[in-house]
């Protein structure tokens, strides 16, 4: 079963998937992400690069990067290309997050272009004409492990099935997860009724041969929330260098896990717990070529 299943043996109480924002700063205006509005430096190269080593001692072994726009990120010449070939030295699975704007080549792992709907409603959730350019990026995209990454809201909830088709001859999966609602802006929270409903046809999809790598446990544990969370298993470093293990939310606005819509904390829980179907979707996701 891969590195996944020997960290669960040993049982180590550690970190051991870390999140790093490396910038805050983004080419787009999202409506459903509050992090374009947060001013921070960014760290330099030796900064960074230093997160990188505390993210490593600390027990991680798997590290993604995100934003703001990850793609932005550079220092004395160097560029988040730079700073991905430092932490595939440190770490067993380096992945990036992108709105996809940018050209998709970074060198990492695995590869999230996020989606926020097709064509109308990505635009009008991202703020800007840029749909058609994302699609053109991941056509010409080379990268090996290039996921779609969907993001569920009350807006986009009716058209995932069908983003989930369209998507899907294009990429090598796909991920989803729900809308927290940022600063209790509930506009685009979608409610537990729709949330059961369309998971169940998500779950429908994958059982078809859909390449959905959510696991079906964690899908069904998101119904209702009311899955264990073993939050200490994530790490989360910020532009300033800070890092906080636990909650993705711990230090960056108010938490409800009743709301809880992050699906990776979902299913590193139960892995943790044992459940084998959540432990192949890490496997399947980190560490399969």
């Amino acid at each position: 079963m891969g590195i996944l299943t020997t960290y669960l043996i040993k049982r180590q109480r550690r970190p051991f998937l870390a999140s790093f924002k490396v910038t805050y700063a983004c080419n787009l205006t999202c409506r459903q992400c509050p992090f374009f509005k947060m001013t921070s430096a960014d760290q330099d190269w030796e900064q960074a690069v230093q997160v990188l080593d505390r993210l490593r001692e600390r027990g991680n072994k798997l590290v993604v990067f995100e934003g703001g726009e990850p793609m932005l990120w550079k220092s004395e010449g160097r560029t988040i290309h730079d700073l991905v070939t430092e932490a595939r030295r440190r770490f067993m699975s380096v992945g990036m997050t992108t709105n996809g704007t940018l050209p998709l080549d970074a060198p990492t792992d695995i590869l999230w272009v996020s989606l926020d709907g097709l064509r109308e409603t990505h635009n009008r959730l991202r703020g800007g004409e840029i749909f058609d350019r994302v699609i053109e990026n991941i056509r010409h995209s080379s990268h090996p492990k290039l996921f779609a990454h969907i993001t569920i809201n009350s807006i986009n909830a009716n058209e995932i099935p069908a983003l989930i088709e369209f998507i899907t001859p294009l990429v090598r999966g796909v991920t989803v997860q729900f809308y927290y609602p940022y600063n209790r802006r509930d506009d685009l929270f979608l409610d537990f009724d729709r949330r059961a409903d369309l998971l169940e046809k998500i779950i429908a999809m994958k059982k078809t041969g859909f390449p959905i790598l959510n696991s079906i446990p964690a899908m069904r544990a998101m119904r209702d929330n009311r899955w264990k969370c073993v939050d200490w298993l994530v790490d989360s470093a910020n532009p300033d260098g800070s890092i906080s293990q636990g909650c993705y939310l711990r230090g960056r606005d108010d938490i409800d896990c009743a709301r809880c819509g992050f699906s990776p904390h979902t299913e590193i829980s139960l892995a943790w717990q044992g459940c084998l179907p959540a432990i192949q979707a890490g496997n399947r996701i980190f560490f399969e070529k």
